[in-house]
């Protein structure tokens, strides 16, 4: 009959104290090395930033504890599911990334004091990354524009500078004040395709024909009450203050 012992392995009954010693020197040197590659699976992915192949890794790995949270203290300030927020641009540090945070988790392994914090972040692009693509759409993107996305990754946690702001563009034009953390949506982004959705429903301005740029100065028509870019219709700044203006259509 098994007996089972309070180290919880089985021993068979004739079994030596010596052949049961070996079998749990055994199991112990096979946990050992599972928890050895485990952790080194872990170094890997992280040397390559694969975050998001770490957590699909310590979900499936019983060895690894992870925890979720609804918020979590980035530079002295609070942020919560569901906020925007200002995210570390490595590559070019005069443009934070922007993104929404959709998930906090943080991953520790057994027995270990290293502790890894990771945050899902669903990005909204920023003109640059657009006119990579769509050069021809400089003009009516606002530097202060952002465009929703369906790409979702993983980032440290560490990277996230602060909380910011994404409102509509009539918000936008209605603040008394914007400033670096404000940012005004009106299009998604679709990477894949590389193209807008929604673009069509935008109206149209001035002789070119293009979308609303609340960075650029329009003067607006006194008799058919149009928008134009000064710069579209000859003028300078400074050159249409006070002065009633009618467009090349009307005269």
């Amino acid at each position: 009959m098994a007996e089972f012992k309070e180290d919880k392995f089985f021993r068979k009954s004739g079994d030596s104290e010596d052949s049961a010693d070996k079998l749990q020197k055994k199991i112990t040197k096979t946990k050992q090395q599972n928890l050895i590659s485990t952790s080194q699976k872990i170094k890997e992915m992280f040397k390559k930033q694969q975050f998001k192949d770490i957590v699909n890794w310590a979900e499936k790995d019983t060895s690894i504890i992870v925890n979720e949270y609804d918020e979590i203290k980035v530079n002295s300030q609070m942020l919560k599911l569901g906020q925007y927020a200002l995210i570390k641009n490595a590559k070019n540090p005069s443009e934070d990334y922007v993104g929404k945070i959709q998930r906090i988790v943080a991953i520790k392994e057994n027995k270990s004091k290293k502790l890894i914090c990771l945050c899902e972040v669903n990005w909204f692009y920023r003109k640059s990354e657009i006119i990579k693509f769509k050069p021809q759409a400089k003009p009516w993107i606002s530097n202060n524009e952002v465009f929703s996305t369906s790409c979702n990754d993983y980032i440290l946690a560490s990277a996230i500078l602060s909380p910011c702001r994404i409102v509509t563009l009539e918000e936008y034009e209605a603040s008394s004040q914007v400033d670096k953390g404000i940012f005004f949506t009106r299009l998604e982004w679709l990477p894949t395709k590389k193209k807008f959705d929604g673009l069509s429903k935008l109206q149209n301005h001035c002789t070119c024909k293009q979308p609303q740029n609340p960075d650029q100065i329009y003067i607006q028509c006194d008799k058919c009450q149009k928008w134009y870019h000064i710069t579209c219709v000859g003028l300078k700044k400074g050159e249409y203050e006070q002065k009633d203006y009618i467009c090349g259509c009307c005269r």
